[in-house]
């Protein structure tokens, strides 16, 4: 993560505090649950709800429970996702569904998503509530609609990429800068272009990872390399190499396309077709198209006490390598 002023910093480990208090008396959900958070992550979404709810209006701890209801959405759907790409590894530590099983995976999924809904009755605001209860409904929609996608990657074209990557990654980062600003009482163009500024970030972020994961075969990032492409998933970076390499190289990739069982060699030869300078130039433009979609939001922010750190988190986005 890059460098967060100190109230931010000292914020996102009152989240942290926050969500680690929300345990049941049951041992093996205790067990499970400080499993999950253990691994603090990055917070990105937490962070932007909390910059968008700054206001002197506003007592700290309401901004402390809105920003810990986003950690937990975001954390049940990455424990879900984990059953779904039936993935070994999160965050560089081994997985739920590896330490305990998927039916565990599924329930502590479950149950996490209930304590979100358990504090937002708590904000008691109705539209706050309406907007997070969309978005969870949105997350799980894009997860569906990625899973028909897989079985359809020849007809697959970069609007229903986009689609799925707000729907799975946009629409929280959304939700999380409406609701704060929600939360603040700001006025409705100003909530309107926190909501269009973590959209476009959202998807940003999610090119960028899509990007790491190929790159993660040279790179420490901290992640399992190739792990979308021994998936199955055709991500942004895929999905250009698709449409520049030759008839030869798109029968490699689509032969190889969700081998869990990737030597090294084939691993090397992935890379080499899936990052070549032009699908490599493509994939760059479109993660800067939305960098920019996400700075003109901001600029309409300037006004705001969030401006200088929202414009760090956005440059952060478009530098990072884990």
């Amino acid at each position: 993560m890059y460098q967060i002023n100190h109230t931010a910093k000292n914020e996102l480990l009152q989240v942290q505090k926050k969500i680690t208090k929300e345990l049941a008396s049951e041992k093996i959900i205790q067990d499970i649950y400080e499993y999950i958070f253990q691994a603090e992550g990055k917070k990105t979404r937490a962070l932007i709800s909390l910059l968008a709810s700054q206001s002197k209006a506003i007592k700290p701890m309401r901004r402390i429970e809105l920003a810990s209801i986003i950690e937990l959405l975001h954390t049940a759907t990455l424990v879900h996702d984990d059953v779904v790409d039936n993935s070994n590894l999160r965050r560089g530590e081994q997985s739920v569904n590896r330490v305990w099983s998927n039916s565990y995976s599924v329930l502590i999924g479950d149950f996490i998503y209930s304590k979100a809904f358990m504090l937002m009755v708590k904000v008691n605001q109705p539209l706050i509530l309406k907007e997070l209860a969309d978005a969870t409904n949105d997350i799980a929609r894009g997860e569906i609609i990625q899973l028909s996608l897989y079985k359809n990657s020849f007809s697959l074209e970069l609007k229903d990429l986009l689609k799925v990557s707000y729907l799975k990654t946009g629409r929280l980062f959304e939700a999380a800068a409406k609701s704060g600003a929600m939360l603040a009482h700001a006025s409705d163009i100003d909530v309107k272009n926190f909501g269009l500024l973590g959209k476009t970030l959202g998807i940003a972020f999610q090119i960028q990872d899509d990007i790491l994961d190929y790159e993660s075969l040279h790179i420490d990032t901290g992640k399992t390399a190739l792990q979308d492409f021994q998936e199955g998933k055709v991500t942004f970076p895929l999905f250009f190499a698709l449409h520049a390499s030759t008839n030869e190289e798109k029968e490699f990739l689509l032969r190889h396309l969700g081998n869990k069982k990737l030597s090294k060699t084939l691993k090397k030869k992935v890379f080499a077709i899936v990052r070549a300078k032009a699908p490599a130039l493509e994939a760059e433009s479109l993660l800067n198209t939305y960098l920019a979609k996400t700075r003109k939001s901001l600029e309409k922010l300037s006004h705001h006490t969030c401006y200088q750190e929202m414009l760090n988190l956005i440059i952060f986005t478009s530098q990072r390598r884990s």
